[in-house]
């Protein structure tokens, strides 16, 4: 039975250490017919909460 796997990567060095363990971690899920998401915070622009309540329309 295959499972559903996130990996959250947050490291912001583009194929360094970290990121070359969750490589590996990735791959190996894959081969045990696992189904993986990665998501790349450097990728994602964050920002901290202003008060605005957009998210609540």
């Amino acid at each position: 039975m295959s499972k559903k796997v996130v990996v959250v990567s947050s490291s912001f060095r583009k194929n360094g250490n970290s990121e070359t363990l969750a490589n590996e971690f990735i791959r190996g899920a894959k081969e045990t017919g696992n189904e993986v998401e990665t998501i790349y915070l450097r990728d994602i622009t964050l920002n901290y909460c202003r008060g605005c309540f957009a998210c609540l329309k």
